[in-house]
């Protein structure tokens, strides 16, 4: 009798495990349309999600500074590791390349600009034009 409730309890915690599971995905993938609807059709693709992407300053004046490329770098590997799924410059429609989109496993989207000597005013015009909430991490040296 024993052994048969313990075998109901662990299929019960089982199905919920699976429910959970199923619910988080689904609400996963929802969030990945709702961020596909807002993105340039002609560069989206799924495989982007979690890749890192940066560009280098050769010359001192294309490109990222390597301070602001490396508090892009770890905020990606602080997101991944908290199991969100992390877009880097993601072009979207409007011709806007935030650093980070940030889709979190509850349906949330994120988009997280890395501030090195960007003006507030500029920040505040982001806010105003991205379609999703944004966050603003300034590099260590501000």
């Amino acid at each position: 009798m024993l052994q048969k409730r313990k075998l109901k309890n662990q299929e019960a915690i089982n199905n919920k495990i699976a429910r959970d599971k199923v619910k988080r995905e689904s609400t996963l993938i929802s969030a990945l349309i709702r961020l596909k609807e807002v993105a340039r059709k002609d560069t989206w693709c799924t495989d982007h999600g979690n890749c890192f992407r940066g560009s280098i300053s050769f010359d001192g004046r294309k490109g990222e500074s390597e301070e602001h490329l490396d508090k892009k770098y770890a905020l990606w590997k602080e997101y991944r590791k908290m199991g969100a799924t992390v877009f880097v410059e993601l072009r979207l429609a409007d011709g806007s390349r935030p650093d980070l989109v940030v889709v979190w496993n509850n349906g949330q989207i994120e988009i997280v600009e890395v501030a090195e000597s960007e003006k507030e005013e500029s920040l505040l015009a982001k806010e105003d034009k991205y379609p999703f909430p944004i966050k603003v991490v300034r590099c260590t040296s501000q």
